[in-house]
């Protein structure tokens, strides 16, 4: 996704360039809006380029993997067994911690998961 591609002549929508990007953009911005969840409408039709709602969704949902990547982390720093589960359960929540903090981007190596699950 563009942003609107300039024009040397003055009246924009003679321009088969501009004509072709508005009609692209439409399309684009129509298929972003019919994709998101309802709670997500608003980010995306409070918006006029299909680029500008791209990058509003974008600044949304890698805030939401931060907060998701800092609790991750800590739940894997103060991971402990619980009384009432058995040690293949305690290591399976442990490599799920770890896959996801994978997903996230931030991987954790088998020495570090070993450390904790000790």
């Amino acid at each position: 996704m563009t942003d609107l591609p300039s024009s040397g002549s003055d009246d924009k929508k003679a321009d088969p360039v501009v004509a072709e990007w508005d009609a692209m953009n439409e399309a684009a911005l129509a298929t972003i809006q019919m994709s998101v969840k309802p709670v997500h409408l608003i980010t995306v039709t409070s918006v006029a380029t299909a680029k500008e709602a791209w990058d509003a969704l974008k600044v949304m949902f890698e805030a939401r993997d931060n907060a998701q990547l800092l609790r991750l982390m800590e739940e894997l720093s103060s991971l402990k067994k619980g009384d009432e589960e058995n040690i293949i359960k305690f290591a399976s929540r442990a490599k799920m911690i770890r896959d996801e903090l994978a997903v996230l981007g931030n991987p954790v190596d088998d020495n570090t998961l070993a450390l904790r699950v000790l």
